[in-house]
């Protein structure tokens, strides 16, 4: 009795298997695609490699520390890594873009004509600087034009003893050279030395007045003229005051801002120099301080 743990077709020959035209050797049969069963499997093992991954490298991650997390992560490029520094306001623009603005130019200073006497020219001032003008101009932001001449008037002229020149013309005959100079503002101060005058013929100094204000507003009608009425070291007489009133009439005439100086008196006995014509520094510093006090916008 055979053994029923023996095949008993271990020695038949396969009847199913093809055979090639060459040789007589078995051929194995085309293996079949892999089931609907075999692709979830697979699915399945990738899943799990993935997972095993990402978790060896979380490990590797806390377990090592920095020097370990320094040879996981790739290192970017520096353009990559850090931004850009931001451009400075002295780097040049890149083709095609827009250049910064230029600073501002600042605006010249406003000249500025001063016609008058000694007072206005600074006799005695030390230095010159301290003169009432200067004083005004510097702390107004003008560039001062200095037409004092010592000993003139409105229709008063000088001479060598008074202005150190031959012949040192009145208001009047100046008004062509402030016209020439193009100032911003023009400045009038003065007209005590025209008292001599005042006495003889005070309708000539009053049209003097007039013409000295009119001429200067026809050849710098946009100018800002300013007026100072006259000052003396003493009290003012009758005839000074009625010069101060005209002169703030003609100056109100053309558009001009008055400052008078005798109303109140300005200078005071400590303010007059020696010569009792003139005043000291304290005075010319009191005078513009006047002065900027009623035109200072």
């Amino acid at each position: 009795m055979a053994d029923p743990r023996t095949p008993t077709n271990d020695h038949r020959t396969a009847t199913n298997v093809p055979r090639t035209p060459m040789n007589d050797r078995l051929v194995p049969a085309k293996p079949a695609g892999p089931t609907r069963r075999h692709k979830m499997l697979l699915l399945g093992a990738g899943l799990l490699v993935v997972l095993g991954g990402t978790a060896a490298v979380g490990f590797a991650l806390t377990g090592f520390g920095a020097a370990s997390t320094s040879s996981l992560v790739p290192t970017l490029p520096p353009s990559a890594a850090e931004p850009a520094p931001a451009a400075s306001p002295t780097d040049s623009a890149e083709p095609g873009e827009a250049a910064e603005p230029a600073a501002p130019v600042p605006s010249p200073a406003p000249v500025a004509v001063f016609l008058g006497d000694s007072y206005t020219q600074g006799y005695g001032a030390v230095p010159v600087e301290r003169r009432w003008s200067s004083l005004v101009a510097a702390d107004a932001g003008w560039t001062e034009v200095n037409q004092g001449l010592g000993g003139t008037g409105y229709v008063t002229p000088a001479d060598l003893h008074a202005c150190g020149l031959d012949y040192c013309p009145t208001y009047v005959e100046r008004v062509p050279g402030v016209i020439a100079a193009a100032p911003d503002i023009v400045v009038v101060a003065g007209g005590q030395n025209d008292r001599w005058a005042l006495a003889g013929n005070p309708d000539q100094v009053r049209a003097a007045v007039d013409a000295t204000f009119d001429g200067i507003r026809q050849g710098l009608p946009n100018a800002r003229m300013i007026a100072v009425g006259p000052s003396t070291a003493e009290a003012p007489t009758a005839l000074i005051v009625e010069l101060d009133g005209w002169v703030r009439a003609a100056a109100e005439r053309v558009g001009a801002e008055y400052v008078s100086l005798i109303e109140p008196v300005l200078i005071e006995e400590a303010m007059i120099a020696p010569d009792r014509v003139h005043v000291t520094d304290a005075g010319y510093r009191a005078l513009a301080d006047r002065v900027l006090a009623q035109t200072n916008r």
